[in-house]
């Protein structure tokens, strides 16, 4: 079965990286929760310290132009009109994310997110384990370096493995549009 490329992969500079970490890390973290309500906290399916940015974060242009670029050089063609704030993570030791999709088709919401876009912030070499993978079919794990930008449909399931030793920093922004027909 052949199908569109399920991701893109795209690049910001080093510098950017730091300034991302240093500037998302000062604000203050907290347990990450799921779902549309954003209250469920479940430790054995996500375990992770998040942040989100102002809604205006300087950043968020760079990531949008990557996701722009995704939609129409994979050919998904979604109908995209607005984003989310940038969530900042920092996985330590045993901290990971199981297996999700960051839709919520049945939620009854007006839009949903379509294309999920995340940036490695620092280099895997500061860190064991953290593999981010997506499964369409199988699993398939993603060549990502400090600096790569991986965008993709948002319905599609994924998940970051458990971190072993050191510290994994990403930022992720959603983009959606009219629900999903």
């Amino acid at each position: 079965m052949s199908h569109l490329p399920i991701w893109y992969l795209g690049k910001v500079d080093s510098d950017t990286c730091d300034q991302v970490i240093k500037e998302l890390s000062a604000l203050p973290l907290r347990d990450a929760s799921m779902g549309i309500d954003g209250e469920t906290k479940q430790h054995s399916h996500r375990n992770t310290t998040v942040t989100f940015a102002p809604f205006e974060y300087w950043f968020s242009d760079q990531l949008s132009q990557i996701a722009a670029d995704a939609n129409n050089v994979c050919g998904w063609q979604y109908d995209v009109d607005g984003r989310e704030a940038i969530q900042f993570a920092q996985y330590g030791p045993d901290q990971h994310y199981g297996w999700h999709v960051d839709v919520f088709p049945l939620a009854g919401k007006a839009t949903d997110r379509k294309i999920t876009t995340v940036c490695l912030l620092n280099d895997p070499s500061e860190f064991e384990g953290g593999q981010f993978q997506v499964r369409l079919y199988q699993e398939y794990s993603a060549p990502l370096e400090k600096g790569s930008v991986i965008a993709f449909p948002s319905i599609l399931e994924h998940r970051v493995t458990p971190v072993l030793s050191g510290l994994r920093y990403t930022a992720t922004i959603w983009f959606h549009g009219p629900r999903f027909r």
